[in-house]
């Protein structure tokens, strides 16, 4: 289901923003930071998600460009994503069942199950591929 967005609180995000191609590594960190507040912030409205499609793409292509970046396992992305985002592992538990489930994911002792990354997925507003074995 395709969101309407309202185009005057999306211009003026993007007159913020100012999204561009990324030339310059100053220009990605800028962006970069950009899209992580965006994939942390609760309850995103329709044209903040706009504005978080349009910058991560535009930083996925410099960072196809510029960098060889080697795919992390999904419990190293789930780690990350709990040390950026400052949430408490308890949070997980809602979609692993147990504690004893989250902390063996984590540790990469278990692995992420389909039904279990498209509920990370929807938590974190990100693909639900990057927390399966490829």
């Amino acid at each position: 289901m395709t969101q309407t967005i309202n185009l005057k609180v999306y211009g003026q995000l993007v007159a913020e923003v100012k999204p561009k191609v990324i030339e310059t590594e100053d220009e990605y960190e800028q962006f970069l930071a950009v899209a992580e507040r965006l994939t942390f912030k609760q309850n995103q409205t329709p044209e903040e998600s706009a504005l978080y499609d349009l910058v991560t793409m535009l930083v996925e292509t410099y960072e196809a460009a510029h960098y060889e970046i080697d795919r992390a396992s999904p419990s190293d992305v789930l780690q990350h994503i709990i040390e950026s985002s400052g949430i408490d592992r308890t949070e997980l538990v809602s979609i692993f069942g147990s504690s004893e489930s989250v902390e063996q994911v984590l540790a990469g002792t278990k692995s992420i199950d389909p039904s279990w990354a498209q509920a990370l997925g929807n938590r974190f507003k990100l693909s639900p591929k990057i927390f399966l074995q490829s």
